[in-house]
């Protein structure tokens, strides 16, 4: 039984260890000098007043690397000894040498940390610090190489608390943080044994950590995850324009330059400034479209210019000089551009601008137009493999450009209506031919990509992403994808941004800098009257699927999880597991999230005692158990769209943006109604701008796909009766919605609540609110109306007699409420109070510090009440 569950145990850790392309992503930044001395990052072992307790042996290890920007200089890592004594790794930085580690026990400075070989301390070095007190000896070593040994002395039985970063702990108080990237924390009390071990790969937000053994936890504030870097993109700078406003990447200079009519502005992608070049005469940016671009020019590096194939040969180019902050030939036109939303590159082959498809004048076209650097001009068009369009991507490589989608049709004519393709073509840039790669038939959704994609080529073929987003929404939102160039297949990265689009009055693009390994995003768009504004954000590279990245370590404290491991035994050992039951776990108490845990009994809340038997009678959700990490077959709705099929396989990059919709709102009216979502509401919040043929077919081949695609989760269905279309779950499918409004309707009419229920309900309440990356107007009355019951129930439960007195359970059940509402004042209280009763002042103060500074940043005003104040108002 004993290696059944250690078995399991592996198999469960190894589901939170993130790789990407074999690349391991992970690790606790640390917040230091460019962060108030408030901000800084801390993390020590363990929380609480007390030390890890060991007799002869100690060892300390992590892997550890010196982020190349910021101060150098500062604590990495402080051990404090019975209380009495310190040794400390420091990073210093003297005047006129390198920066180094060294080690200073007490006031005693030991010595440099150095070795035969070179260290690197901006790339990853596993640092091991062993305190032998049977040999009166200190070892340390980096990467398994001996680089220091001294001799310590110290009595018996010893306690040691381990400081990374800032720490507030009686006389060895610190604030000098080092800028350093810690992940693999590891504290050995035998030689070459693990007692703890932190991985710090998974983002989490409690203060407190639980080790991977879940024997020991660490405190840890301020923290800045390394992997949320690669999920969620960071808003870096707003820029305000007074006229219609033009994005010109320039990857070259690491900047992106936006052309006004009076100035351009450069904006530093790296350092995140601005400078501006303001010029006369004015352009009418309102007749003209984006027709800048960076070209190479011979001994001059990147060259800004304006080209238009619509004036007269030899007025065609206007080059601009930064020194004079004049154009070569001042840019005028006499009528709108018949080109707009084009394509636009700098073919190396022929030394030619190019230009290709476009709009103006309801006319879409697949013109292909060049010109030299010198102005002559050569004009033609694609071959009529490709049918005229708009709004389409390319991505260039050395040899050739890929086109990719866009709107438009056969007749180039806007009123023989739109078509919304996707389909990929060749361009050769040495002759200009053309070849159809391929075309995805049947493509009835509004999604279209900016005018960038990056490709990149990997083993398996070629890649590239793009910024995709809906052409039909005014109030849209990107979302970057990696698309297959052999066969189309897309997978969504990272998390959404937000993209007001206006057709020709809004434009996006995607920058990808290799030095910074970072994706930028621009987005430009009109605001009120003719002012518009510009949007920068970034994300690291490699960028993960946010689906696949929603593990938190900590998560695993929220449910007591047991699953029946079967190891099928042979010749060869393998282990094979079989499913997850929990039936005879049935009585256990409530678990609840680190923050919350008890020293004296790990994970486990007492004093949850029912005055009355609550009759199972209620067969809809007996048979589901609180999913365990999203591996359960089923549809999820919490926290983000997700379907998880049969084989555990997550295929929620299947759906398209209008298939995860479709479905959702049908379940979601399901719910609501009992009956289902009708034809003419469908049409109403899905298919408003199509005609009822047009409808038809739209919502035939989508829910046609999706039955396909369900077919591989379980035995569902969608249905159709009297022109309402409704769910069916027929086969037991775990749908965490359904499950939550089931328990808040059979929970809220009842006094007393049985204490698996409350397990099950915390535990989906914990995962937040319902579909936050869906931002549609339809979705908003379903998103307030399960918060509100959410919120409504647990601060009732919140509230009840039931648990008076049961510290950790009042404050599990405050955290889900903020979840939903974080400035929650009755929540907060109840947190705050109950930590001081539990001894926890540490933590009551910093929970009581993020929400005034979440309360100052929402409403722009300070909270009134201190800390004392706030926790003994009534």
């Amino acid at each position: 039984m004993k290696y059944i569950r250690l078995l399991f145990y592996i198999l469960f850790i190894s589901k939170t260890i993130v790789t990407w392309g074999g690349e391991n992503i992970g690790g606790l930044s640390f917040h230091a000098y460019e962060y108030s001395k408030d901000e800084r990052t801390s993390f020590i072992i363990p929380s609480g007043n007390q030390g890890v307790r060991f007799k002869d042996y100690l060892s300390v290890s992590f892997d550890l690397k010196i982020r190349e920007k910021g101060e150098h200089f500062g604590y990495v890592c402080r051990m404090i000894v019975d209380n009495r004594n310190s040794l400390n790794l420091i990073l210093v930085n003297p005047v006129n040498e390198e920066p180094y580690l060294c080690l200073i026990k007490d006031q005693q400075y030991l010595g440099k940390i150095h070795s035969s070989a070179t260290i690197d301390i901006h790339e990853w070095n596993r640092i091991k610090i062993e305190l032998e007190y049977k040999n009166d000896t200190l070892y340390v070593r980096n990467n398994g190489s001996l680089i220091s040994k001294e001799k310590v002395a110290a009595p018996d039985n010893h306690s040691v608390k381990v400081c990374f970063g800032a720490n507030k702990l009686a006389s060895y108080t610190t604030s000098d943080v080092a800028p350093i990237i810690l992940k693999d924390v590891q504290i050995g009390l035998e030689p070459g044994s693990i007692k703890y071990e932190w991985s710090l790969e998974q983002a989490v937000s409690d203060t407190l950590l639980q080790d991977k053994f879940r024997q020991m936890t660490a405190f840890i504030s301020n923290p800045e995850w390394i992997i949320n870097s690669h999920i969620y993109w960071k808003h870096r700078k707003t820029l305000s324009f007074s006229s219609k406003t033009f994005p010109v990447p320039c990857e070259d200079q690491s900047a992106c330059y936006f052309i006004a009519k009076d100035r351009i502005v450069k904006y530093d992608l790296i350092r995140s400034t601005t400078k501006e070049y303001v010029f006369s005469p004015l352009i009418d940016v309102n007749r003209i479209t984006n027709q800048f671009l960076f070209v190479p020019l011979k001994d001059k590096g990147s060259q800004l210019v304006y080209y238009d194939f619509e004036k007269p040969d030899g007025e065609n180019l206007s080059f601009f000089n930064f020194q004079t902050k004049s154009w070569s030939t001042p840019i005028q036109r006499k009528r709108q551009s018949s080109y707009t939303q084009h394509n636009r590159f700098f073919n190396p082959k022929d030394s030619s601008i190019v230009q290709i498809l476009g709009y103006g004048f309801h006319l879409y076209t697949r013109e292909l137009n060049r010109i030299s650097l010198s102005g002559e001009v050569i004009k033609g068009e694609l071959p009529d493999v490709i049918t005229p369009r708009y709004l389409s991507a390319i991505g260039k490589t050395d040899s050739l450009v890929y086109i990719y989608g866009g709107l438009g049709n056969d007749l180039g004519k806007q009123e023989y209506g739109v078509v919304h393709y996707k389909d990929l073509y060749k361009l050769n840039l040495n002759d200009y031919s053309l070849e159809k790669k391929w075309a995805i038939p049947e493509n009835l959704c509004d999604e279209v990509a900016a005018s960038t994609l990056i490709v990149d080529e990997v083993e398996k073929g070629e890649h590239a992403k793009g910024l995709f987003f809906s052409s039909g929404r005014f109030l849209s939102s990107l979302v970057l994808k990696d698309l297959n160039l052999e066969n189309g297949q897309e997978t969504v990265l990272g998390d959404t941004i937000p993209y007001t689009f206006l057709d020709v009055n809004s434009h996006a693009d995607l920058i990808y800098l290799a030095s910074e390994k970072c994706y930028y995003a621009v987005t430009v768009h009109q605001v009120e009257g003719n002012n518009y504004e510009a949007n920068i954000y970034s994300i690291a590279s490699p960028v993960l699927p946010i689906q696949n990245i929603t593990v938190q370590e900590n998560r695993g404290t929220w449910w007591k999880l047991l699953f029946v491991c079967i190891c099928v035994a042979g010749l060869g050992g393998i282990g094979w597991r079989l499913w997850n039951s929990r039936k005879h776990d049935k009585k256990e108490a409530i678990s609840i999230p680190q923050q919350d845990i008890c020293e004296k009994e790990e994970g486990v809340v007492s004093d949850i005692n029912s005055e009355k038997e609550i009759p199972e009678n209620d067969h809809l959700y007996s048979s589901f158990e609180a999913p365990v990490l999203n591996t359960t077959p089923g549809i999820y709705m919490l926290n983000g769209f997700q379907v998880i099929n049969r084989d555990l396989k997550d295929i929620t990059g299947k759906f398209t943006p209008i298939m995860r919709q479709l479905l959702s709102v049908i379940i979601l009216y399901s719910n609501q109604n009992n009956k289902g979502i009708s034809n003419i509401k469908l049409k109403e919040l899905l298919w408003y701008d199509k005609s009822e043929e047009s409808f038809s077919n739209n919502r035939s081949v989508n829910i046609r796909k999706i039955r396909l695609l369900l077919e591989e989760v379980g035995d569902t269905e969608i249905s159709s009766a009297n022109g309402y279309w409704y769910f069916l779950n027929k086969g037991h499918v775990y749908n965490d919605y359904t499950i939550a409004n089931q328990l808040m309707q059979k929970m809220a009419p009842l006094d007393v609540v049985h204490k698996e229920d409350l397990e099950k309900l915390l535990s989906l309440a914990s995962f937040g609110q319902l579909l936050p990356n869906m931002q549609f107007d339809w979705v908003d009355s379903f998103k307030a109306d399960y918060s509100d019951s959410m919120i409504d129930l647990l601060s009732r439960l919140r509230d009840s007699k039931q648990f008076v007195g049961n510290d950790n359970l009042r404050i599990q059940i405050s955290n889900c409420i903020l979840r939903f509402d974080s400035l929650d004042e009755e929540s907060v209280r109840v947190k705050c109070r109950a930590l001081v009763d539990l001894k926890r002042m540490g933590m009551a103060y910093t929970a009581f510090d993020q929400f005034t500074k979440e309360y100052k940043l929402i409403l722009n005003e300070d909270f009134k009440y201190s800390f004392e104040q706030f926790i003994s108002e009534v």
